[in-house]
């Protein structure tokens, strides 16, 4: 099975694995977060930091925010995390996020191993009616 948008996700890893190789494991969230978002910007690639998602349920917008720590190619949604491992509760946050954003694609990024943990995550719902409730601001 091919990955979605290939070109850009390709760049997108390797980018993670850049940062692995040059940071290690061991900072805080926060960190990997500002030194992936030099990347970015040293490699041209349009992104939003702190994205945010809103929740619209039954014509209702719900007070609760989302927030990808990336929105990258104004389509793959990225969580970065610093942790021994990752769990399935960091994989939840990214598919909950991908069901009320109707964004095709999740990157999840753990910089707190000894090696680099990522896992693609594809959005099960898109193009479900059900996602014609949610929004992004």
């Amino acid at each position: 099975m091919a990955l979605l948008y290939e070109e850009e996700s390709k760049q997108l890893l390797g980018l993670a694995m850049t940062l692995h190789r040059e940071l290690g494991c061991g900072f805080k969230e926060k960190v990997y977060q500002d030194a992936f978002e030099v990347l970015l910007k040293e490699q041209g690639i349009p992104y939003i930091r702190e994205h945010h998602v809103v929740l619209t349920y039954h014509g209702v917008e719900l007070p609760h925010d989302f927030y990808y720590d990336f929105l990258c190619f104004g389509k793959i949604g990225i969580e970065i995390k610093a942790m021994q491992a990752l769990d399935g509760v960091c994989e939840s946050q990214l598919i909950n996020y991908l069901h009320v954003s109707n964004h095709q694609l999740g990157l999840l990024l753990n910089f707190g191993a000894a090696s680099l943990q990522y896992k693609w995550i594809p959005n099960q719902w898109h193009h479900r009616p059900t996602a014609q409730i949610c929004g992004t601001r």
